[in-house]
């Protein structure tokens, strides 16, 4: 009798699949399945092939045609795992309907049938899903069911359900307030990741995503680069490999971001971007918000913000950021004033604080940036022990925000303490950026305090870091390199007329609305204008408008 030509082309499918390479896996399953159906074993290989490359529709397709299959041949067991990865897929998706839908039809098969291994299956499930609530308790339910599924599938040899368990717990445990014991069970999920023990590879990704994002969360740097670099590594051995989407991309962009990578940052973010659907694009809009900002494309960050805000992101503290790169300083401490008011929740305050004392002090309300330094370093007390995962970065914002309060409030030497110190905890942390904004308050300081030669230095650092991370507004509020700080001869080294035009520029009108408000030609105003950036060692409006409030003139 001849062996179907569909024969050896499921047996090629299976071994490429186990070699890894999914996408002549799909190929060989597929011929196959066009010449004989294949049976539903097969068919999760090839929906789990099509899954990997990216190809999510066509892997709801197989697993469907999979879990059918099963009842058909009164599989009950195999046809509950079809089950979960089809309420896994929907999910992934952000599509909660169907992988609800498909999570009860799990629930019945595993009672109706009196399974015991796959009950894991449907307790890791609940255990996920009730981690969409915001609500305590249904986290806590959350980790007694992760708990539970993980005591069925561990003594079962269920390594992908065991993962995903642990995954769900450690999150939970995050949610809790348990951060070292959440990490620690996020530890156990990727010991058994790393050491090839999983059975299905899209597990490998979920769980690689998952550890980078709680690591991000926890503010443990060391622990994202490091899951990151492990990951990427993983990823490269499977160039055909489609392992990031979506919210990973973003956390991807992050730690690109925080390493001085903003190139590759901003590469993420806009894959993010087109990869999620429009109501979840809240988080990569943001993201990709801060790059435009940081990289002097404001129209583009504008619109980012917009798109953050549009999918439930709140565009802040970055807008208020850019509305004070633009030298709107006035709406930028309008916006965070409000804020300052409005957010309560100590996650909110943590990330607005640092951009509030920045923008108090650039307006000269000093009282108002020294409340919000005291609070900064009010959290990072509460947060936990000085040797804590989270405690150096804690301590970098802590010693940031002194400095910036005491050199907005004229105290340089004192200033200079806090700021020298923030410098190398940046440094340590290895946050280019970040260090390079320390130094140039620091170098404004040491200008102050008559130590030229110094400042010279901090600010010739400060620009190499911006040159390289194309920090373009940055470098642009720099002096010039052969110059250096410049110290003012006097308290006020302006002209009356010059002064009118810091005012103005301060308000936020173009130098045409000066030149029309002065009676002047724009001309003439540029001219001023630069007669002001040379006196006051200064090289944009931003900075003028900084002058201006630092001065009182506004």
């Amino acid at each position: 009798m001849a062996v179907p030509s569909s024969v050896p082309l499921a047996a090629d499918g299976r071994r490429l699949y186990e070699a890894g390479s999914w996408t002549r896996a799909l190929e060989a399953f597929e011929r196959a399945d066009s010449d004989t159906p294949l049976p539903g074993s097969d068919l999760m290989l090839t929906a789990f092939s099509a899954y990997l490359l990216g190809r999510e529709d066509r892997s709801i397709d197989l697993f469907g045609r999979a879990f059918r299959d099963f009842l058909g041949t009164d599989d009950a067991a195999a046809a509950a795992r079809a089950a979960f990865w089809l309420s896994f897929a929907h999910d992934t998706r952000g599509d909660r309907a169907h992988a609800e839908a498909w999570g009860r039809r799990l629930a019945g098969i595993v009672d109706d049938s009196r399974l015991g291994a796959e009950r894991a299956l449907l307790l890791s499930g609940l255990g996920h899903r009730s981690l969409a609530s915001s609500d305590p308790a249904d986290t806590r339910r959350a980790l007694e069911l992760s708990r539970e599924a993980i005591a069925l599938a561990r003594p079962a040899g269920d390594t992908d359900t065991e993962v995903f368990s642990r995954l769900s717990a450690g999150w939970a445990l995050l949610r809790l307030g348990s951060t070292g014991e959440g990490l620690a069970e996020l530890d156990e999920a990727m010991a058994t990741v790393t050491s090839g023990e999983v059975n299905t590879p899209i597990v490998n990704g979920v769980a690689y995503c998952s550890v980078i994002s709680a690591s991000l969360r926890s503010e443990d740097l060391a622990r994202a680069r490091e899951w990151t670099a492990t990951a990427t590594d993983w990823c490269a051995q499977h160039p055909d490999l489609v392992p990031f989407r979506g919210q990973c991309l973003v956390h991807r962009s992050q730690v690109k971001m925080l390493d001085g990578d903003w190139s590759g940052a901003l590469e993420e973010a806009a894959r993010a971007v087109q990869r999620l659907l429009p109501a979840d694009t809240g988080l990569a809009g943001y993201q990709l918000g801060e790059i435009h900002r940081l990289t002097g494309r404001f129209a583009d960050a504008e619109d980012a913000y917009r798109l953050a805000n549009s999918a439930g992101r709140r565009p802040e503290p970055g807008l208020m950021l850019l509305r004070l790169a633009q030298g709107r300083a006035d709406a930028a401490a309008v916006s965070a004033r409000r804020l300052s008011l409005e957010l309560t929740r100590r996650s909110e305050r943590a990330e607005f604080l640092p951009a509030y004392v920045e923008v108090m002090a650039a307006v000269g309300d000093i009282d108002a940036a020294r409340a919000g330094a005291a609070e900064i370093a009010a959290i990072a007390e509460r947060a936990g022990p000085s040797g804590g995962p989270a405690a150096a970065l804690s301590r970098a914002r802590v010693l940031t925000a002194e400095g910036t309060v005491c050199c907005a409030a004229g105290e340089a030497a004192q200033a200079v303490r806090s700021l020298r110190d923030a410098s190398l905890a940046w440094h340590d942390l290895g946050m280019p950026y970040p260090e390079a904004r320390v130094r140039v308050t620091l170098g404004r300081c040491y200008a102050a305090l008559g130590d030229d030669e110094a400042a010279a230095l901090e600010v010739d650092a400060a620009r190499e870091a911006f040159q390289r991370l194309g920090a373009q507004p940055d470098l642009a509020a720099l002096p010039d390199a052969d110059r250096g700080w410049r110290r003012a001869p006097s308290p006020m080294p302006l002209t009356e007329r010059e002064v009118e035009v810091v005012r103005l520029v301060a308000a936020g009108l173009t130098n045409r609305a000066i030149a029309k408000e002065l009676v002047l030609s724009e001309k003439t105003v540029a001219r001023h204008l630069a007669n002001i950036y040379a006196k006051l060692g200064i090289a944009s409006r931003s900075a003028a408008t900084a002058y201006a409030y630092d001065h009182s003139l506004v």
